[in-house]
């Protein structure tokens, strides 16, 4: 799509759609895995995946800094946004919370170590802040982009949050399901939180549906863009894999006694994976759609 752009034009491009996927991602494996020390007994069935959450949040993490140099192509435009700090800005403030972030996971995991619980649960509540912060600010980040209508609605950063409990809640199953820990308890919670997700991303993809559909010029411009170029992936992948399927799965066991296979670990899994599968491309698909109608701008 972007073969014939001139040459001062620089799009986001695949590198960003991994970075916001990633550090959605990784900020609500976190939230679990200090859960137990935040929140105390309602996130006790996570208590033995403090350690190995916390550890794959931080490789995830360091995964996720090439990424943006990759995109900026110059190194030292990394710091860029802390040097020359904006108030205003999503960019310096997620530049800004993006190693302390990372310090938090490492101070989360010095206080279990070390055994020192105050250190670790103030650790757990800084980084369950910082964490929910990540896909906040990647969706301020389109947001604020007003020349671009499709970015440039409200409801993008709760549509990041929740395709972000989706992914982090998927890869919490799979971790714990491979190690033989995924209990029914924490089977119970995960499902909770994937319905949740779900349900809400249901209702902002919905709106921003109908937003395309009786918007602007440019809005319908980018609803035909999706249509022609991108409808597999926004249908098929980021709605109905990504949020019906998994919608069915997890509220099925609420809704009929025949659907009770939906409370096994396995197919909870299989749900959050679905979702997560969604989580991706629904990013990308708006992050690509987003730019057509203004490329030139």
């Amino acid at each position: 799509m972007f073969e014939y752009l001139p040459m001062h034009i620089a799009p986001w491009g695949i590198e960003i759609v991994i970075y916001f996927f990633l550090i959605g991602m990784a900020s609500m494996v976190f939230a679990v895995a200090a859960g137990p020390a935040t929140f105390g007994a309602i996130a006790a069935p996570f208590k033995d995946f403090e350690v190995t959450g916390s550890i794959v949040a931080l490789v995830m993490l360091a995964a996720v800094v090439p990424l943006l140099i990759l995109d900026l192509s110059q190194p030292y435009r990394f710091l860029n946004p802390i040097l020359y700090f904006r108030w205003t800005s999503p960019l310096s403030w997620g530049s800004l919370f993006l190693p302390l972030f990372g310090l938090a996971i490492l101070g989360f995991l010095y206080g279990i170590y070390r055994e020192q619980p105050t250190v670790q649960r103030y650790s757990a509540i800084l980084g369950t802040l910082l964490a929910l912060s990540m896909p906040i600010y990647t969706g301020l980040d389109l947001m604020v982009n007003q020349t671009r209508e499709l970015w440039a609605n409200p409801t993008i950063p709760a549509l990041f949050v929740s395709l972000s409990i989706t992914s982090g809640a998927a890869l919490v199953a799979l971790v714990q399901l491979v190690r033989g820990r995924l209990t029914q308890e924490a089977t119970r919670k995960i499902r909770f939180m994937i319905a949740f997700s779900t349900f809400v991303s249901f209702w902002i993809f919905l709106g921003l549906l109908m937003t395309m559909l009786y918007g602007s010029a440019e809005l319908q411009g980018a609803l035909g863009a999706i249509n022609s170029d991108y409808a597999l992936e926004f249908y098929g992948l980021g709605l109905v894999v990504g949020i019906l399927v998994p919608m069915v799965l997890v509220f099925g066991p609420m809704i009929h006694p025949v659907m009770n296979f939906g409370r096994k670990p396995a197919v909870v899994t299989l749900a959050g994976i679905c979702g997560a599968i969604g989580a991706y491309m629904l990013r990308d698909v708006l992050i690509h759609a987003g730019q057509l109608a203004q490329l030139y701008y």
